[in-house]
């Protein structure tokens, strides 16, 4: 797979980086949902990757080991149903019951009574006769471009903010803004994403109580000097002399340096400054945010390059300009800095028709266009040296921890 979509696309399949549908992948989803009776288009998963942004939250080698909890005697009798003895394929991949959970001890030529004997509820272990390798890695990957209204577990919500307010009793001023993050367990708090802090300006982290906290963490403010710039909060840069062009550009407040009496601050092309609170104006996000994601989207590597091979997706690494525009701008914003695979054998036909639809557009505004800007055209590209990598976190803002039931 990673030989048609080349290694520089291959190795965007990290953490810290974006994966986004194509314009045209979008457009054929669309277009089968119109087609699609009703009642099927709820079921259907298209919804989540039409003009989807996801953000890589982990990367994790296959252990060659499955596990299913089996809640009913009937979800037991379907699972019996699929296999072949004690085997079973999924996604090309053969797997066989192992000795584990309930089935722990028992030895390899009992196994297959022992299996027929088995009662639910029961955890089935199951393991694969292939041997370990790369393309099988876990992906996942969460869509930060559906916000939910309210969360599917509010109760969940209230009681990690009810308990990070016994600590920090102003902990509840915390901003937490949901989305659905895929198709795997929508119902299910999968993870957060905690704005600020040190490295690429983010911090994932599964549990909803420490990401409140440490939110709220960053948002305090310990100095006078700090000004009225908080941790983790969107400013826009003002008043600058020796950088002008920089004015009015949009960054992240990441933390305050007490020596120099500036903010560090993260631009959107990666770019890190450090600035005097005189310089930025505060917008959103001044009593810290977290975005809890509910469900995620998950994919094998190999299976991931083969979506990206015939064209669905593009790559690039993330900035904090996807995290700190709204949700509706996501999309737009990772125009010009996807990476797509080439045109090969593997190129839907859809995809096809899109790259021969793009050339005869650029044709006809070169025909049309003024000779001088046709010239313009042939003169090389300047070179783009602005780097987006995201980095590594560092949240060192945890070695001056804020006092218990401080406000």
């Amino acid at each position: 797979m990673a030989s048609f979509t080349g290694p520089e696309i291959a190795a965007l399949i990290d953490v810290g980086c974006i994966i986004a549908s194509h314009e045209a992948f979008s457009a054929e989803l669309e277009r089968s949902l119109a087609t699609m009776p009703r009642m099927m288009r709820h079921s259907s998963s298209y919804e989540h990757w039409i003009r989807g942004v996801f953000l890589i939250t982990q990367v994790e080698p296959d252990e060659g080991k499955l596990t299913i909890r089996v809640d009913s005697e009937g979800m037991l009798s379907r699972v019996r149903a699929k296999m072949d003895g004690l085997s079973l394929t999924l996604q090309g991949r053969r797997w066989r019951v192992a000795a584990k959970e309930e089935l722990e001890g028992v030895k390899e030529d009992a196994l297959g009574q022992a299996f027929a004997d088995l009662n639910a509820p029961c955890t089935l272990v199951l393991e694969s006769d292939e041997p370990e390798n790369c393309g099988n890695d876990h992906v996942v990957a969460v869509n930060l471009t559906r916000p939910l209204g309210a969360p599917p577990d509010r109760g969940l919500v209230e009681s990690a903010i009810r308990d990070v307010c016994k600590k920090y009793r102003k902990a509840s001023s915390v901003e937490i803004n949901h989305f659905i993050g895929g198709p795997c367990q929508e119902e299910e708090l999968m993870c957060c994403v905690v704005l600020g802090g040190g490295g690429c300006g983010w911090t994932v982290l599964k549990d909803l109580r420490q990401a409140i906290e440490l939110a709220f963490s960053r948002a305090a403010k310990r100095l006078d000097a700090e000004g009225e710039i908080h941790g983790g909060q969107t400013v826009r840069l003002k008043d600058l002399q020796g950088a002008a062009h920089l004015n009015g550009e949009i960054g992240l407040a990441l933390r305050f340096n007490s020596e120099s009496g500036r903010w560090l601050v993260r631009l959107r092309n990666g770019e890190g400054k450090q600035l005097r609170p005189a310089n930025l104006d505060g917008l959103e996000g001044s009593s810290g945010r977290v975005f809890a994601v509910w469900g995620d989207a998950r994919w094998s590597r190999a299976q991931l390059l083969g979506e990206i091979a015939k064209g669905d997706w593009g790559l690039c690494r993330a900035n904090i300009g996807d995290l700190t525009s709204g949700p509706p701008e996501r999309w737009p914003a990772t125009h010009g800095r996807l990476a797509f695979a080439p045109i090969t054998e593997m190129t839907e036909s859809y995809m096809r028709e899109a790259q021969r639809e793009m050339n005869a557009a650029r044709q006809t505004l070169q025909m049309h266009a003024e000779p001088r800007e046709i010239e313009d055209e042939q003169l090389p590209a300047r070179e783009d040296t602005s780097s987006t990598a995201p980095g590594t976190v560092s949240d060192q803002e945890m070695a001056c921890p804020l006092l218990p039931n401080q406000d």
